[in-house]
């Protein structure tokens, strides 16, 4: 798994995030033809459930950032 975390590159990860934030289950925004909208514009609530929810989604983020960053200190060090 890390190897295909390591595979990709910053724009990949964007549109990782990104297709995230659409699906329906994260419940972040609403789809309205190509465009990710807040459900209210000024916030997000973020209670228990939403936690709850997500706390798989957010684990793996974190998991694939940890890795992903390591690349790129190894690379701008020489490691």
């Amino acid at each position: 798994m890390m190897t295909q975390w390591n595979a990709s590159d910053p724009r990949e990860w964007a549109n990782e995030s990104f297709a995230i934030a659409e699906a329906v289950n994260t419940g972040y925004c609403l789809m309205h033809e190509a465009s990710c909208d807040l459900p209210n514009a000024a916030h997000v609530t973020v209670d228990a459930t939403y936690l709850e929810t997500n706390k798989p989604v957010v684990r793996e983020q974190l998991q694939k950032a940890g890795v992903r960053l390591a690349r790129i200190l190894d690379t701008a060090f020489g490691n």
